[in-house]
């Protein structure tokens, strides 16, 4: 099981924005922690920062105890699964081929330009489909497929990377209510089964208090809470981290 420490880390856009103020912290491995904040908090910065698809201004990224280089970015990057709003995933393709994505880390370029993969890779996928229950979807198109079923084939797409860790960046935002909750039991089952470090971000307070080992505050780029949901229950902590800078208070749940 892996760790994600962020030592000392800052993150200023070229436009003089500073998403990221200067934070410390540790994800322990095997847990779900949920980042909370409103939009513009920072999440996806740090999230993003995890796989090198941001990079510090300052300060620096490990893990599994190695520092995210450039020169180690593609290794990190096959062991880091990434869950995305829109899915991310290829419309004209089969759902079996956009799973098979994910393996493109493990296959000479030019092979996954081709979507040229080995039978190795095709067990994996079947067995990936089969944990988010779609197997019986494996050659439908992608853009045949519910906004729910979408999320999890790009869920199986992360898993047949075999990861050590997968981030999921607003995973459900897109999704109504019930299926909201049928994606976050199914990343809790992977994340306990599989004892994959889960960091995920939400909007939804109530999704990261029924969810959530641990939940981390962000306002404006800065760490305004980090501990257990339970602890989580004063009206006061949830104003100050969803509050606006012009203190006009957005809904939380």
């Amino acid at each position: 099981m892996t760790t994600i420490q962020f030592k000392g880390v800052t993150k200023t856009f070229n436009n003089g924005f500073q998403a990221i103020q200067s934070t410390d912290l540790t994800i322990h491995p095997g847990d779900f922690t949920v980042i909370l904040g409103s939009s513009g908090a920072g999440k996806s910065t740090l999230l993003r920062m995890v796989n090198g698809l941001e990079t510090p201004s300052q300060g620096e990224v490990f893990i599994d105890k190695r520092k995210l280089t450039p020169q180690n970015q593609r290794h990190i990057r096959a062991n880091v699964g990434m869950i995305f709003q829109q899915f991310n995933l290829v419309n004209r393709l089969n759902v079996m081929t956009n799973v098979l994505i994910g393996r493109s880390y493990y296959r000479r370029w030019w092979e996954s330009l081709f979507y040229l993969f080995t039978k190795q890779d095709y067990e994996l996928a079947h067995w990936a489909l089969e944990r988010v229950g779609l197997t019986d979807k494996a050659w439908q198109r992608a853009s045949d497929l519910s906004g729910g079923q979408q999320q999890r084939v790009a869920i199986a797409r992360a898993l047949v990377q075999k990861p050590q860790i997968i981030i999921a960046d607003e995973p459900v935002a897109s999704l109504d209510p019930a299926t909201s909750i049928e994606i976050l039991e199914l990343l809790l089952k992977i994340c306990q089964e599989d004892g994959v470090t889960v960091l995920a971000s939400l909007h939804q307070v109530n999704l990261a208090m029924q969810f959530a080992d641990r939940i981390i505050g962000l306002k404006q780029g800065t760490v305004i809470f980090d501990d257990q949901p339970v602890n989580l229950i004063h009206d006061s902590l949830l104003e100050t981290i969803y509050q606006k800078e012009d203190h006009e208070t957005i809904a939380v749940a």
